[in-house]
């Protein structure tokens, strides 16, 4: 059996185009890597702000409750179901009209960093509860603060 040489001149054309296209592929995946830890990267360095807007959010209402003598149950009757509250005024109020149901942001000095709070009472067990979202950018956090009546 003979070979011509001709034949041999396609199949490196053909290995040539076989390597470059799984060079292609590997470039392609570590691109879609490197895209995915920023952003991984960008949210991290959003998250960590957020979540000290939802602490601060935290800290006021409870202050309200605590310390000033704020009583979110006689307070914000119109919204115990589940309502937005408004605590930059005095009195604290609900937000908007009934049924609450727009948070209201409130802005922390600037930079886009607000936070807002939902307000409910729960009957069964004599529980305010409040939801406390925190944003920054395109990030948002949330934690729940609840205690019971002491009536």
């Amino acid at each position: 059996m003979t070979r011509s040489a001709g034949n041999n001149e396609g199949s490196a054309l053909l290995i040539t185009i076989l390597i470059l296209a799984s060079m292609l592929t590997v470039a392609f995946g570590v691109n879609e890597l490197v895209v995915r830890g920023l952003q991984i990267s960008r949210t991290s360095s959003l998250s960590g702000p957020a979540y000290l807007a939802t602490e601060s959010g935290a800290e006021k209402i409870l202050w309200l409750a605590r310390k000033s003598g704020v009583d979110p149950y006689a307070a914000f009757t119109d919204c115990r179901s589940g309502g937005y509250l408004r605590l930059d005024v005095s009195p604290p109020v609900c937000y908007g009209s009934a049924p609450y149901d727009a948070p209201y942001w409130h802005n922390l000095g600037g930079n886009n960093l607000t936070y807002s709070v939902k307000y409910t009472y729960n009957e069964a067990t004599n529980k305010d509860n409040f939801v406390i979202v925190g944003r920054y950018g395109e990030a948002r956090r949330s934690i729940s603060v609840s205690y019971e009546r002491s009536d």
